[in-house]
């Protein structure tokens, strides 16, 4: 039995069936001692007037013969009564059946006396003299002068619910009506489990027809989260979305890569090639070549070997950041100062390039937390982006500033500015290629200001120029 719903209608029919019998007995036993207390109630006063009847009951010479004729006259009303004589201590000193036959010569008095009193609910019983351990519901009188007469109520139509249930219609049909509400109830325990795992069957369906490389997703929860089957639903329908959106993204990420990798190595291939050429050239046609001529030939070839040089930095840097590599050491830093000397040291490639830098000074020192090595590198990342699109006679303008929680360095430019269809994807490695570049500057960038729990941002006057802005958190942000 590997179904959930069976096991749970077995289940809810091991846990009815038993309270259905514990019912019935129950209502059989309630109908057992009502017809006692109703017999009780109906003879009460029977001991009594016995002994109202017969006064010589105690007396020894007429005690047979007074038993015998009360034994012959109750026959005839009632034949399951039975008279005994008790003296003060509860032993049977008379009897209507033989005497021989009783297995009891004393009886229990307290629930004589309780009778008497009036005292309990319900049935009083007392001890049978002829069943050991049996017990009767019964009248009792005290015998003036000492003793007790005491009449069991052994009426043979009481004694046996069973036979009471089968001689009564009513009775037969409150058993089958019980029976059928047992049955009933067993019925809708199995549809309550088959409802229950209705649903869990439905998303067990939808969990193994689930692709995470198809286009249709898995079925959409129910409006409202009911219980907790909804709940468990509308999880799945979460993780399926977040596995579909991290496959996605791993295509996003793997066509990036194969682009990468094309685009690395054609543009490998291009100084590669410019360099071979070079040395082949100084190898075969050196005697024929002046010295002038191989000067520059040789100055050609190391200009495209540090080309290259800078392409394999860049691809193996962008990837340690990436993948988490990199060997982040935060430490207090003077944001300003270090903006300051990168620039300076920029500014004569500016100068050779006819394009003016400026940097004005700073409000004030601006203190943060960062890798030094990264933050430069980030910024001389985007000023060579800036002088790269900055024509000459055009200027490029570096400021430093501090808000609550954050310092910024802006670097603009005077250049043709960004189409907009290029400013979602102007961070994406291999896409901002041009001449002499390796194209992943400003995704080496955006990286290092990620890292730092910071960003770059970027707006663009299309034929006014750009202007990129690296954000970093201040120190004390990073406290907090």
């Amino acid at each position: 039995m590997r179904s959930l719903a069976a096991r749970l209608a077995l289940a809810f029919s091991l846990l009815v069936l038993p309270l259905g019998a514990l019912f019935v007995w129950g209502a059989l036993d309630a109908a057992r001692r009502y017809h006692q207390e109703i017999a009780q109630n109906q003879y009460r006063g029977l001991a009594a007037n016995l002994l109202h009847k017969s006064p010589n009951l105690m007396v020894g010479d007429e005690r047979a013969g007074a038993l015998d004729a009360l034994a012959a006259e109750l026959a005839m009303t009632n034949p399951g009564v039975e008279v005994y004589l008790l003296d003060a201590e509860g032993r049977i000193v008379g009897a209507s059946p033989p005497m021989d036959a009783l297995v009891r010569k004393r009886v229990d008095l307290r629930p004589l006396e309780r009778f008497v009193r009036g005292e309990g609910r319900g049935p009083l019983l007392g001890d049978d003299p002829k069943r050991l351990g049996g017990r009767q519901v019964f009248s009792a009188a005290p015998v003036p002068g000492g003793g007790w007469i005491y009449v069991l109520l052994s009426d043979q139509a009481l004694d046996s619910v069973a036979e009471a249930v089968a001689g009564s219609t009513v009775l037969r049909l409150a058993f089958w009506a019980g029976l059928g509400l047992v049955l009933l109830a067993a019925l809708v325990a199995a549809g309550t489990a088959w409802g229950l795992t209705r649903r869990l069957t439905a998303l067990e369906a939808a969990m193994e027809r689930f692709d995470p490389a198809a286009e249709a997703g898995p079925p959409d929860p129910p409006a409202g989260e009911r219980d907790e089957i909804d709940r468990l639903h509308a999880r799945f329908a979460e993780l399926a979305a977040r596995v579909r959106a991290l496959l996605a993204s791993e295509r996003e990420a793997d066509r990036h890569r194969r682009e990468l990798v094309a685009g690395v190595s054609h543009d490998l291939r291009t100084p590669l090639a410019v360099l071979s050429g070079y040395l082949e050239t100084l190898e075969h046609e050196r005697d024929r070549l002046g010295e002038d001529e191989q000067t520059r030939y040789l100055a050609a070839a190391r200009a495209q070997a540090e080309r290259l040089g800078r392409m394999i930095d860049d691809l193996f840097a962008l990837a340690r950041l990436e993948s988490g590599a990199w060997p982040f050491r935060p430490e207090p830093l003077a944001l300003a100062e270090l903006v300051q000397d990168v620039a300076l040291e920029w500014k004569p490639r500016f100068g050779a390039a006819g394009v003016e830098l400026e940097l004005p000074p700073p409000p004030g020192p601006v203190e943060v937390r960062a890798d030094a090595g990264l933050v430069e590198r980030a910024l001389v990342n985007l000023l060579a982006n800036a002088l790269a699109h900055t024509p000459a006679g055009g200027r490029v303008r570096v400021e430093v500033g501090e808000e609550p929680g954050r310092a910024w360095v802006a670097v603009a430019d005077s250049g043709p500015g960004i189409a907009p269809e290029d400013l979602p994807r102007l961070f994406e490695r291999a896409y901002n290629k041009r001449a002499g570049g390796s194209g992943l500057g400003l995704a080496i960038a955006q990286q290092a200001a990620r890292l730092h729990g910071g960003r770059i941002e970027v707006e663009s006057f299309p034929g006014r120029g750009s202007r990129f802005v690296l954000h970093l958190p201040t120190e004390a942000a990073q406290a907090r």
